[in-house]
This record gives C-alpha cells, sequence and structure tokens, in this order.
C-alpha cells in the first residue's frame, strides 16, 4: 500500500521524515515496493507476494568453523612445512569436505576431510591462510573461516641461522 511522508530541513540542517504534516515539510509519495517471484517459487507454484509461503527447510547443516592454528601473526622458524588446525561444529555431514588456501589459492593434495592439516613447501614470508566447507559436488560454499596471517622465517645468506653455543 502506498503511503504519504513528509520531508524537512531544520535550522541545524538535519533532514527530517514523519508520517505526519510539518509546517515546513514536503510532502513525498511512497510506492510501494516491487516483488517479484524467483525462477524456483515459479516452479513450486508460489510467489513472493504470498504471505503463506513457508520458508524452505535447510538442505545443507549450518556449519559454524574456526581457524585454530595457526595464529594470527604466528610465526613459523626454520620450516617450509605448516601444520593447521580448524574446528567445525558440527561435524562434517559425510558428502561435505574441507579445503584450504593459502595467499588466496587452494591448497593441492590435502585430505578433504579432518581437523589437522599438514601444508609442505611454504616458502619464505608472510601469508594468509582460510579454511571453506563444501557441500559433496564442492561447488557451494557452507562455511568460510576467517583469514589468519602468518610469517615463515627460513635461514638466508644474508639471515643464516646462529648456533647456540653453551656457557661455561
Amino acid at each position: 500500500m502506498a503511503a504519504t511522508v513528509y520531508k524537512w530541513v531544520d535550522e541545524r540542517g538535519v533532514t527530517h521524515f514523519s508520517d505526519q504534516p510539518h509546517p515546513q515539510a514536503q510532502e513525498l509519495n511512497v510506492q510501494p515496493k516491487n516483488l517479484v517471484s524467483t525462477p524456483a517459487d515459479q516452479a513450486n507454484g508460489t510467489s513472493s507476494t504470498s504471505s503463506s509461503a513457508q520458508p524452505a527447510a535447510p538442505s545443507a547443516p549450518t556449519y559454524r568453523c574456526d581457524l585454530i592454528r595457526p595464529e594470527p601473526d604466528e610465526v613459523f622458524l626454520n620450516t617450509s612445512t605448516i601444520s593447521a588446525r580448524v574446528q567445525v561444529d558440527p561435524e562434517l555431514a559425510p558428502n561435505d569436505q574441507i579445503a584450504i588456501a593459502i595467499d588466496g589459492k587452494r591448497v593441492p593434495n590435502q585430505p578433504i576431510r579432518g581437523t589437522e592439516f599438514v601444508i609442505p613447501n611454504v616458502e619464505r614470508g608472510t601469508h594468509t591462510l582460510m579454511m571453506a566447507v563444501y557441500d559433496g559436488s564442492g561447488k557451494t560454499q557452507l562455511c568460510t573461516t576467517e583469514t589468519v596471517t602468518f610469517h615463515v622465517r627460513q635461514p638466508s645468506v644474508q639471515a643464516p641461522v646462529k648456533s647456540v653455543r653453551p656457557k661455561f
């Protein structure tokens, strides 16, 4: 249904809207918004304008997923292998799968289930890591962790490893 709204600007420059008239108000005619049916609604014989439409039952579990390791700004010294640990609640459904990505690229040859992952050949430098849960097709993302930044420090010619000598 259409409604009449009044708009005015007070002496401090603040704009006000109201359904009640005001001496300096300009009358605005607000029209109802357009409602459009989705193809799924049309196939089911329902429309968005129907007040009796029931929300669809969720077809996939609602997951909560967190990246436990590495911690934000964690530094891995003298290694190129990173261990990652995730927490997914509730447990993964039988066909759902986990994907790990470093610097925005999916890490190949990783298990698609489990909570602990070993990622080899991570180069020296600062990287980002995130994890996502996908449905069985691997196309629909069901949950995504926050992105975590971590650092890999390895010996180099400019920064060799210093030997630790016991003091006597």
